[in-house]
């Protein structure tokens, strides 16, 4: 089974992003810049998931990078128009091997021809420096527009210790559940088939499409359920569909979560013994239940 890497959330600033975060009670790395143009303010947890807050860091180096077909920013550029931000535009897969990940996503006719290839710096919230490298390869789905499924193989031979920065003032430990529509479930099912089928047994055996990932579950709904759920109003009519829709954390303690959130005056409703926090003015939210 393919485990998840990390999720992508468009942001319209740097700015915004980190208050963002860190009103929600996360600690937030440093701030980060792409060499085609894109930035993040990363949220790393110690499952080692993490979240990639996404901004369009250097305008002309965007730009560039979009004449170029930078797989990347194409997809960014492809999501921005007609949403509400923040929202989730992309889940990226662990991969040890992204060329042969695009393989097999091409023999089941669901590969993107290009790998992006780049390296960027990384700091610690301790003032180590280092470089990191990645490798990816994308998925093409059909929704690409709407949600990017790919997969982030790393480069560097050794990661940085973020240890410091997985300590969150709200206690969250991880990613327990991925929300999205039940109009995504085709496109995730297919490219979990190709990416996980080397490992099946048996020809006759099929992915159940409602199984989880290796580390983080996944939950599929139609729009009325997420008010049933989780007390989230679907999106206007006039915005685009959403297909990744929340992300649920594991909170040990949900009492020390809410007087963090309360500091920060964080809008915040209880549904079925979990928190739900709307993200933005989007149906996109994000919710934290005990372990």
């Amino acid at each position: 089974m393919r485990s998840l890497d990390h999720v992508v959330l468009p942001f319209a600033s740097p700015a915004h992003a980190r208050t963002t975060f860190e009103t929600l009670g996360f600690t937030v790395a440093p701030d980060a810049v792409h060499p085609f143009g894109t930035g993040n303010t990363c949220v790393f947890l110690a499952d080692g998931t993490y979240l990639e807050p996404l901004v369009i860091a250097d305008p002309v180096a965007y730009r560039n990078a979009k004449v170029a077909g930078n797989r990347f920013v194409l997809c960014d550029a492809a999501f921005r128009p007609g949403r509400r931000l923040p929202a989730i535009s992309a889940l990226g897969l662990r991969s040890s091997d992204a060329v042969a990940d695009r393989e097999a996503l091409a023999a089941a006719g669901l590969a993107d021809d290009q790998l992006v290839d780049f390296s960027r710096d990384f700091t610690t919230d301790g003032g180590e420096a280092s470089i990191l490298s990645f490798r990816l390869a994308f998925a093409h789905t059909g929704i690409d527009r709407d949600l990017t499924l790919f997969v982030c193989e790393p480069r560097h031979g050794s990661a940085p210790d973020r240890t410091l920065l997985t300590r969150h003032a709200n206690g969250a430990i991880g990613l327990k559940r991925l929300v999205l529509s039940d109009a995504a479930r085709p496109a995730v099912t297919s490219v979990r088939q190709a990416l996980e089928r080397p490992t099946v047994e048996k020809a006759e055996d099929r992915i159940d499409p409602a199984a989880d990932l290796a580390n983080v579950g996944l939950e599929f709904h139609a729009a009325p359920a997420l008010a049933d759920r989780f007390g989230i109003a679907p999106a206007p009519s006039a915005d685009r569909a959403a297909m990744a829709l929340g992300l649920i954390f594991a909170t040990p303690d949900l009492t020390r979560l809410r007087a963090c959130l309360d500091r920060g005056a964080v809008s915040v409703h209880e549904m079925v013994g979990r928190l739900v926090v709307p993200l933005g003015l989007h149906s996109t939210f994000i919710a934290f239940e005990e372990p």
